[in-house]
């Protein structure tokens, strides 16, 4: 008997080829399709258009201040990008503080959400209450202390708490527990929590339940705006290189940061040039013709010393916009003596502020120092005739403060280069389109 076979086909390699070809095409669409759509985009990241949104609300809609445009926040964006660039390969995520500022900047960004969320809904001088009465968030602080500490067991080492769900009030007309606020709080403020006295930890559990009142606002800002988790991990990113980079070059104090300024080395000749150059200020101010007065804000107070720089007359000034005769009286010429001289105390806490700001601008030769903000008003002042001490300074004495000096003028020079060679580098683009 004659046996048939029906012969096997197999898919030959070109029609594997097409199949893999034809699913790669699909995915790819589908990836297009569903990924988030890009307003701007640089090397190795992006801001998607749900982020954009939710930027602009958040830090660019107060009520009371401009419109910007989106011009505007794209260069912020751009710079502060930058910034966490450049901080990233000065060791910013290997720094042991990292996280904990991190944290901090996230916390700052969900209540500055929620808190604008507030002004926009209820009314820019909204009360705390009713923000809590808008979420259905009631728990008077002092009953809920009182639960929470007869809940409280000491450990050999540390506090807990022996309830598994210590009730502390409502939220929507359901039980509200400590374990809904407790996730909010780092470890450290958990412990210390616990540890505290009634009075004390009455005060700390008002400002939980508002920081949970405002992760509540923050999530329905989230559903309004969609934006991506991952880019504003990066914004709260952005925050801390900020504040790290302003210690790295110059611009705050040491302390503010955990972290040291950049150091800088400048040829010996260098230095040594510079202190003539800046010696003036290391000679005490005998005595300087002085005189100021004080504007309501700081916009008149700009222009008006425009207007004196170019040789308007601040007594005339003063009769027009000075906030009261005091200061009208203070613009015309007064002689003001230095530390210790003619009988004035030489310790600047001994002497009125003004003074101090006039005598500052006087030891660096500033005879048209800029605007200065008071409590009350802006401080805007002419110097004239002003005789220093005429002594010898020997170099040696004054060169810790000199090369500070040049590296605080140098760093101060070199932080826009940076940020425009670092914006260059990361290739910016900007999709107006997309909005």
């Amino acid at each position: 008997m004659r046996k048939f076979f029906l012969p096997l086909r197999l898919p030959g390699i070109t029609g594997i080829s097409s199949t893999v070809f034809i699913l790669l095409i699909i995915g790819y669409g589908c990836w297009i399709y569903f990924s988030p759509i890009p307003i701007i985009s640089f090397k190795n990241g992006q801001i998607s258009k749900g982020t954009f949104s939710y930027l602009r609300f958040v830090f660019y809609s107060e009520p009371a201040k401009k419109d910007f445009s989106n011009d505007q926040i794209y260069k912020d964006c751009q710079q502060n990008i930058a910034i966490a660039h450049i901080a990233d390969e000065l060791g910013l995520k290997e720094d042991h503080y990292y996280y904990q500022f991190l944290r901090l900047a996230r916390q700052a960004r969900i209540q500055k959400a929620a808190v604008c969320w507030l002004k926009h809904t209820i009314g820019p001088n909204f009360e705390i209450q009713q923000a809590f009465d808008r979420f259905k968030i009631e728990s008077d602080p002092k009953q809920a202390t009182e639960i929470i500490q007869s809940c409280i067991k000491r450990d050999v080492h540390k506090f807990r708490i022996d309830c598994p769900e210590v009730v502390v009030g409502k939220f929507k007309n359901k039980a509200l527990k400590l374990s809904m606020i407790k996730p909010l709080l780092s470890q450290k403020e958990w412990y210390q929590f616990l540890s505290f006295l009634p009075a004390p930890m009455a005060d700390a559990y008002k400002n939980y339940l508002r920081r949970f009142m405002y992760y509540i606002i923050h999530k329905k800002i989230i559903e309004i705006y969609s934006p991506i988790q991952k880019e504003l991990s990066d914004i709260d990113h952005y925050h801390v290189a900020k504040r790290y980079i302003s210690v790295k070059y110059g611009m705050s104090h040491d302390g503010i940061y955990p972290t040291q300024r950049l150091t800088l080395d400048f040829p010996k000749t260098v230095l040594f040039n510079h202190f003539f150059a800046i010696k003036h200020r290391f000679l005490s101010v005998e005595s300087v013709d002085v005189q100021y007065t004080v504007f309501e804000d700081m916009d008149t107070a700009k222009s008006v010393y425009e207007r004196i720089k170019e040789g308007e007359n601040i007594i005339q000034m003063a009769k027009k916009y000075a906030i009261n005769n005091h200061f009208i009286k203070t613009a015309y010429p007064k002689k003001l003596y230095g530390y210790g001289v003619n009988g004035m105390p030489s310790h600047p806490e001994q002497r009125a502020i003004i003074d101090n700001f006039l005598l500052n601008a006087a030891q660096n030769n500033q005879l048209n120092p800029y605007p200065h903000q008071l409590d009350k008003g802006v401080l805007v002042a002419c110097l004239s005739n002003l005789k220093k001490e005429n002594i010898k300074l020997n170099y040696p004495e004054y060169q810790f403060e000199v090369k500070r000096d040049l590296t605080l003028k140098t760093l101060k020079t070199k932080l826009p280069i940076d940020i425009e060679d670092m914006i260059e580098s990361l290739l910016f683009r900007f999709f107006k389109e997309n909005i």
